[in-house]
Order: structure tokens, then sequence, then C-alpha cells
């Protein structure tokens, strides 16, 4: 018997389960899975006993983020949150907007791409580089999602009043989709930040060892726009 999947039919979808929910910020809801969810999910045991309401979750939080003085630490605490627990994050940022929205987004997020090469920690988004010149299709198609409608892309030569920071900039196409949804209610199932990495035309950022992106000057003039129009027309078929 052929175990390929007859033409017409869905393959069926594994359902996650236990450890691998936990490590899914899209998924996890931490100590706010109920009892009956924890049985049927295979989290019993993983989690402390205790259940927790998202508003009793929230409050948790905020005395955290609320104890901690630099808008720095913050942002790092808030990235966290949302590396871990994708729903909890939203509820805190939106409903506390004037407070989180400065830390999220400008001015905060400026000081955080300056030093995003130290700063990172996991990837979150696309990165497409000169150096991926044909294989741009291939790329968006090694991005988890299904669906995508907003694609926020930049190539980091003017972040804020900052100037090029080049691959660092990734923060920017981050904070904006996160915006997106705390303020405009778009699914983030459906965003996509990309960084398009040319290169730098910032000396000292390009000489930092902890840089992430292609240690290079900046493509320019027919290069560059070749490199753009393969990411659009990519984009647009992935």
């Amino acid at each position: 018997m052929s175990d390929k999947t007859p033409v017409g039919e869905q393959p069926e979808r594994r359902v996650p389960r236990g450890v691998e929910i936990l490590q899914n910020a899209r998924l996890n809801k931490g100590t706010g899975f109920t009892e009956a969810e924890r049985d049927r999910l295979g989290l019993r045991g993983l989690l402390p006993p205790r259940v927790f309401t998202q508003e009793e979750q929230e409050d948790r939080v905020l005395a955290y983020l609320r104890s901690i003085g630099s808008p720095l630490d913050k942002y790092l605490a808030l990235v966290a949150l949302l590396d871990r627990n994708e729903r909890l994050f939203y509820r805190t940022v939106t409903d506390h907007l004037a407070e989180f929205l400065p830390i999220v987004y400008t001015p905060t997020v400026g000081e955080a791409c300056r030093k995003f090469g130290r700063l990172f920690r996991s990837t979150r988004g696309v990165y497409v580089s000169a150096h991926d010149r044909g294989h741009i299709r291939s790329i968006l198609r090694n991005w988890p999602a299904e669906q995508v409608s907003v694609v926020v892309v930049t190539d980091g030569e003017r972040i804020l009043g900052l100037g090029d920071l080049g691959a660092y900039g990734m923060g920017i196409p981050i904070g904006k989709l996160t915006l997106y949804t705390a303020c405009g209610g778009l699914d983030p199932a459906l965003g996509l930040p990309v960084m398009l990495d040319v290169g730098t035309d910032n000396d000292e950022i390009r000489n930092d060892p902890n840089y992430i992106g292609l240690p290079q000057r900046r493509l320019r003039g027919a290069e560059y726009l070749s490199l753009v129009d393969e990411f659009v027309d990519a984009a647009a078929d992935v």
C-alpha cells in the first residue's frame, strides 16, 4: 500500500502535544492552561499545578515590568515574553498601549537596534542577503507560516533618526508588525518581518565583532535594484 496522500485529499496534520506546545509561543498559554487542556494536550506535570487566568498572568507580568528601571531592559523582558507566550504579550501591550508602545517601538527600539548584535537571541523574521541572489524564493518558503498577508521589509539604511544600521535594523519591521497587531488587530501569524541585507556603510557597525549582517559596504545602483526586484517578485509568488 502506498504511503502517499491520495490526490485531492489533505494530509492529516499531527496535533502538537506536551513540550512542543510549551516551546511554541503561538500555542503556549503557560500557567493559563486549564485542567482539561492539560490532560488533553499532554501537559500534566509539565507546568506548576495552579491554573491562572490570563488576567492574573497579566498582573504578574505588569508587576515585573514595572519593577524594571531601564527602558531597554523592559524591551528585552517584553521580547522574552513574546518569544514565550504570544497571547499574553499582546494582551499586556494592548491593555497598556500608552505605557508600552514607547518600549516596543520608538524610542526604545532605536536603542535596541543599535545593540541588536549583542541582544540577538532568537530568529523572528527572514534575512535575505546580497549573497542570496537566485535563491530568494526558496528562502521565503522556509518561513513556516502557510499564509502571509503583510510583509514589512527594510534594508537598514535609514533607521529612525539613527541612519545606516545595516542588519541591526531588523528590530524595525519586527516592531512595526507588533504595532499592527496591538493597534490594528492583525493576526500576528499573518505578518512577516524581512531584512534585505545588502551591507552597510557604517564603519563602526560593520567592524563590530557582534555584527550579524554581511560585513561589506552597501550594494548600490543596478546590483541593488536587481536584488530588490527579485525579492518583490519572489514575495509575490510565494
